[in-house]
C-alpha cells in the first residue's frame, strides 16, 4: 500500500517543529536570564560579613595550589592567626577559612571544598567547637558559614548538617526569604567590594585583626587532666575531619588559641579532644597552656574577652609560626620569583599599614604624633599647609625644618608634599589646583578650597596652625587628618 504525504502536511510539520524549537529556545533563554538575575541577587543582597561568606569568596580567587597552610575554624582563626606575619617572618603562604562559632560540621565541609582548589602542606584545625554545645546553629551563624560557598554538593551537605528540615535546606540554599528586602541597606561594599577596599579585596588571606583594646583578667584555670566529652555531633565531625585529612595524606595540627574566657569546663572539653587526636596520632596543642611563653599581656593584648587584638595576635602568631616551621618542615617561599606569592607580601603591607593608620589616628600627644610621622614608610604621603605661622609650636617648627619648610610667613599660601625624605613645594595653577593624583580608582586633589578625597573634604581650613593630611598610598585611603595648634593635635572627622 503506497502512502502519499501531501506537500501541505510536510510544510505544516516543519512549521510546527520550528514553532516548538522557538518555544524551547524562549524557555531556555528565560531560565538563563532567571539564573543570571538570581546569581546577581545573591552577590548583591547577601550581607558581606567578613567571617564565612566573604572569606570563602576571596578563597576562590587564590591561585591554584598556592596555599601551604590552611587554617580552619571559628572566629579565633581569622582574628588570632595573622597571615601577614606568617608570610613576612617565615615565608608561609597561609589562608584562613572560618566563621563565627563555626561547628566542626562546617569546618569539615570547608576543608572538603578547599581541597577542590588547593593541596596544602598542612591543615591547622582550630578547636573552639569542642566547647560549643548545639546540634543546629541559629540563622545568622548558618548563613555566615554556608553562604560564601559555591553551589555544589559540599554546600548542600553543609546546609543539611546545619538545619533540621527540608524547608531549611531550601531556604539556606537560596537565601531569598532572609534578604530579598535589603534594598535600602545596599552599600558600595555589596555591589563593588573591589572599590570599597580594593587592596584588602585583592590580597585578602582571610585574616582581619581587632584594632581596639579590651583589658581582661588572666583566666584562672587549673591545668588538670579532667576529661569532659564534647557533644556527640561535634565529636562525629571532629573524627571525620581527622580521618579525611589522613585519607588525603595531608598532615593535620589541632590547636586551641589563647582565650580570655578559658575555664575548667572548656579545659575538660579540650582534654577530650586531645585524647581523640592522640588516638589518631595527630598533634594537639592548647596554647592556653603557654601564656607566658607567648608573652601575653592581658591588659593590652585582647580585643574582647575571647579574641586577641593587633598586639596579641602578632605575639601568638610568632610562636605558632616557629612551631609550624620546626615541626612540619614547611618551605620558605619568600625567595620565590614566579609571582605566585606576591599577594601575600601585599597582604602583609596592608595589615601593617592598617595598624599604623589606627595608631596614628589615636595619637593626641604632639611629640608622639611627630615620631609616628617620622616612622611612616615610603608608602605614605604627607600634605602640609600653614594657616597661621604664629600658632606653630617649637616642636612642630623643628619637624618642619627637617623637611626645609620654614614657618616664618604671616600667611603661607603654599602646600607642601612630603614623601620619604623628599619635600615638594606645591604652587596653585590658574584654577587654584595645587596637586592631584589617582590611587587606584580613588581621586585625591589639593586645591585652594581644601584637600579632597573621592569628593569628600578631609581637612578643616579654618583652624589656625599646621594642617596635616596623611595619605596611605598602598591602602588607598586617608590615614589621618589633623590640625596642630599650641601643643594640641585636633582631629578632623570628615563628613561624607
Amino acid at each position: 500500500m503506497k502512502v502519499i504525504i501531501k506537500k501541505n502536511e510536510i510544510q505544516n510539520g516543519i512549521l510546527l517543529g520550528l514553532k516548538s524549537l522557538k518555544n524551547m529556545l524562549r524557555v531556555v533563554a528565560f531560565l538563563l536570564i532567571t539564573v543570571i538575575l538570581l546569581h546577581t541577587w545573591v552577590i548583591w543582597f547577601i550581607p558581606k560579613h567578613h567571617d564565612g561568606n566573604r572569606i570563602m569568596e576571596t578563597f576562590y580567587a587564590q591561585p591554584e595550589n598556592s596555599i601551604d597552610v590552611l587554617v580552619v575554624g571559628s572566629s579565633h582563626t581569622f582574628i588570632d592567626v595573622n597571615t601577614g606575619m606568617l608570610w613576612e617572618n617565615y615565608g608561609i603562604p597561609s589562608f584562613v577559612i572560618g566563621g563565627s562559632l563555626q561547628p566542626f560540621w562546617n569546618s569539615y565541609y570547608f576543608i572538603k571544598e578547599a581541597m577542590n582548589y588547593q593541596q596544602p602542606q598542612l591543615i591547622v584545625l582550630e578547636a573552639f567547637a569542642c566547647d560549643v554545645d548545639f546540634d543546629y546553629g541559629e540563622e545568622g551563624m548558618v548563613i555566615n558559614n554556608v553562604s560564601g560557598m559555591r553551589m555544589n554538593m559540599n554546600k548542600l551537605e553543609a546546609i543539611r548538617a546545619s538545619v533540621t528540615d527540608v524547608d531549611g535546606i531550601i531556604d539556606f540554599s537560596l537565601l531569598f526569604r532572609q534578604y530579598h528586602t535589603r534594598y535600602d541597606e545596599l552599600t558600595i561594599d555589596d555591589v563593588a567590594p573591589e572599590y570599597a577596599d580594593p587592596v584588602r579585596f585583592e590580597n585578602n588571606k582571610g585574616f582581619y585583626d581587632y584594632l581596639g583594646t579590651y583589658p581582661i583578667t588572666r583566666p584562672v584555670c587549673d591545668m588538670d587532666d579532667e576529661v569532659v566529652p564534647m557533644p556527640n555531633k561535634e565529636e562525629y565531625y571532629y573524627r571525620l575531619i581527622i580521618e579525611y585529612c589522613q585519607e588525603q595524606g595531608i598532615p593535620l595540627m589541632i590547636m586551641v588559641s589563647p582565650d580570655g574566657a578559658y575555664n575548667p569546663l572548656s579545659r575538660g572539653h579540650y582534654n577530650y579532644a586531645r585524647e581523640i587526636a592522640e588516638e589518631y596520632g595527630v598533634e594537639f596543642v592548647d596554647y592556653n597552656e603557654y601564656y607566658d611563653e607567648i608573652g601575653l599581656n592581658f591588659e593590652t593584648d585582647f580585643g574582647d574577652i575571647g579574641h586577641l587584638n593587633y598586639l596579641g595576635n602578632r605575639k601568638f602568631t610568632s610562636v605558632l609560626g616557629e612551631h609550624l616551621v620546626d615541626q612540619y618542615g614547611l618551605t620558605d617561599r619568600r625567595s620565590d620569583t614566579s609571582g605566585l606569592y606576591d599577594s601575600w607580601h601585599e597582604n602583609y603591607l596592608y595589615l601593617e599599614e592598617r595598624v599604623d593608620n589606627y595608631l596614628l589616628s589615636q595619637t593626641e600627644d604632639l611629640d608622639e604624633y611627630i615620631q609616628r610621622m617620622n616612622d611612616l614608610s615610603d608608602n605614605y604621603e604627607i600634605i602640609i599647609y600653614l594657616s597661621e605661622y604664629r600658632y606653630v609650636t617649637e616642636e612642630m617648627r623643628r619637624y618642619l625644618g627637617l623637611y626645609s619648610i620654614t614657618a616664618t610667613r604671616p600667611f603661607d599660601s603654599r602646600r607642601y608634599l612630603i614623601n620619604g625624605n623628599i619635600t615638594t613645594t606645591l604652587v596653585a595653577d590658574d584654577y587654584g589646583l595645587y596637586y592631584e593624583e589617582y590611587l587606584g580608582d580613588h581621586h585625591l586633589s589639593v586645591s585652594v578650597e581644601g584637600i579632597c578625597f573621592d569628593n569628600t573634604f578631609v581637612d578643616e581650613s579654618y583652624y589656625t596652625g599646621v594642617c596635616i593630611v596623611v595619605i596611605d598610598r598602598h591602602n588607598q585611603r586617608v590615614a589621618d587628618s589633623v590640625v596642630i595648634d599650641s601643643d594640641m593635635v585636633y582631629r578632623y572627622e570628615a563628613e561624607s
